[in-house]
């Protein structure tokens, strides 16, 4: 005849992020594109936002922004999405201000 066991609680093996890496979770950086915590080797900071390298794109073509970017009201951008968006945002104003002239 068999008999069980009790299973006492022991000390789990696997140790939760703050303990692995010695610092409070709320001083792990998170990544303004997808929120989660920052645990890679690098972290980029732009517009004074923490990201993970895989997360930064551009706001319109969604390409990943790795060497360079440029930002405008709050938003990053590639360096021909940037440029391109302001020659349309140049030529919109300068419709309006004919229209309100005319």
């Amino acid at each position: 005849m068999m008999q069980s066991a009790a299973v006492l609680p022991t000390e789990s093996p696997v140790k939760s992020l703050p303990e692995i890496l010695g610092v409070p979770l709320q001083q792990i950086p998170q990544c303004a594109g997808c929120s989660q915590h920052i645990l890679d080797k690098f972290i980029l900071k732009v517009l004074d936002r923490h990201w993970h390298s895989k997360c930064l794109k551009c706001a319109d073509c969604q390409t990943p922004l790795a060497d360079k970017c440029f930002s405008r009201a709050g938003s990053v951008y590639c360096k021909e999405d940037f440029f391109k968006s302001a020659v349309f945002t140049k030529q919109t104003f300068w419709d309006e201000k004919r229209r309100t002239l005319a």
